[in-house]
């Protein structure tokens, strides 16, 4: 027979050219078992031997002038039973060799389905191996694609900021008139440039600020952060922009700590504040709260952590944000609609970092939001062990 098992290799025996072997396919135990039985059945002597002669089992012993039966399989002769009866009886030892021949037959199925099944699982084996190269292959070009992404980005900040300080620095002299008196007008101008030049240093600042916490791995420098001194210092920084607005900033902070880094948990603070002051109505209050609760909880939109941590929410009365596009508040460059970006300004990417550094503290940053009544934005931390005493989250 020349038949070859799909996949097999070049140069590999094939199973279904190997001559059938008695003893590779039916065990000792369960030819010695069938002689046995049968030889006391008939009350004579059975020898099975294979095509060599050899013998494979026998029940007594038969002499020379036992009857021998040849075993057939797929035409051809692998071996050979001889029945020793008196008087003889050739009907007894076809019936024999049948017997052998079908257990042979279920045996050799057998083996082969087994040898079907490996080549199977081999050949998956070595598809799965391609496919982890290439995808090892692909990670590893991912990697270096955002090596080189990470080193483009610093060094256009780098390029991008060093013309922008000279645009910002000379026109904040010409408005302090070093360069002498500006007409009204050429005031104007100058304003303008100005406002516009910190607009893209706050983009340029954004966008590297961003490629950093995508590339930090999730790794900060973890320390003890009091909380009520670092919401003071982030509202100090935003009460002359809400005064102008008549919008007042309220502090409801308990005397708590965060476990993290004081930079990262400032930048979320500094975001959650700028958007509520930005997008709140005119005369309205914004809310700053700190305080104790779990730092994962239920309604999250994640597995819940019960762990006690630091919840800071800011609370605005502004213009809200619908249903449908909560999903995607916390995306990179989203906006909620396209005139929020030319009425209220902003890159789209300050809930996006403030998502990357709280995730890489183990917490979670979630939003409440009706449209034109206002929307609750809060952020967990770990919070400091010793803080965690009865009465602290007042």
């Amino acid at each position: 027979m020349n038949s070859r098992l799909a996949g097999g290799p070049a140069g590999a025996t094939d199973p279904l050219d190997e001559p059938v072997e008695l003893s590779r396919l039916l065990p000792d135990t369960e030819l010695d078992e069938l002689v046995g039985t049968f030889a006391a059945a008939h009350d004579c002597a059975v020898v099975i031997a294979d095509r060599e002669g050899r013998i494979l089992a026998q029940a007594g012993a038969a002499s020379t002038a036992a009857a021998v039966t040849p075993i057939e399989y797929l035409g051809e002769t692998v071996g050979s039973v001889a029945i020793d009866l008196d008087p003889p009886r050739p009907v007894v030892g076809r019936h024999m060799a049948h017997v052998i021949e079908l257990l042979l037959h279920h045996a050799h199925a057998r083996r082969l389905a087994g040898v079907v099944h490996e080549a199977a699982i081999a050949s998956s084996v070595a598809e799965l191996t391609a496919k982890n190269r290439s995808l090892e292959a692909a990670v590893d070009r991912l990697r270096a694609a955002d090596r080189v992404k990470s080193n483009f980005l610093a060094t256009m900040s780098h390029e991008l900021r060093t013309p922008l300080t000279s645009v910002i620095g000379y026109s904040e002299m010409l408005l302090e008139g070093l360069a002498g008196p500006l007409a009204p007008e050429q005031r104007d101008y100058v304003n303008t440039i100005l406002g516009k030049a910190d607009q893209l240093l706050q983009l340029i600042t954004s966008v590297l600020d961003m490629s950093r916490a995508e590339g930090a791995g999730g790794v900060v420098d973890v320390a003890p952060v009091a909380m009520t001194e670092l919401v003071d210092s982030v509202v100090a920084s935003f009460a002359p922009q809400a005064a102008k607005r008549g919008v007042r900033i309220v502090q409801e902070v308990a005397a708590v700590r965060a476990l993290g880094d004081r930079r990262q948990i400032r930048q979320v603070v500094w975001n959650l504040v700028s958007n509520a002051v930005k997008f709140t109505a005119d005369g309205t209050d914004v809310v700053v709260a700190v305080h104790i609760g779990p730092l994962v909880p239920v309604g999250s939109g994640t597995r819940p952590d019960l762990r006690i941590g630091i919840h800071v929410e800011v609370r605005d009365q502004g213009i809200g944000i619908s249903r449908d596009q909560l999903a995607h508040i916390f995306e990179p460059f989203f906006q909620v609609d396209s005139s929020s970006t030319r009425v209220y300004g902003g890159t789209g990417l300050g809930l996006a970092l403030a998502k990357a550094y709280v995730e890489a503290h183990g917490g979670r940053i979630w939003v409440d939001s009706t449209p034109g009544q206002g929307s609750t934005f809060v952020a967990s931390f770990p919070a400091v062990a010793v803080d965690l005493r009865p009465g602290r989250s007042s």
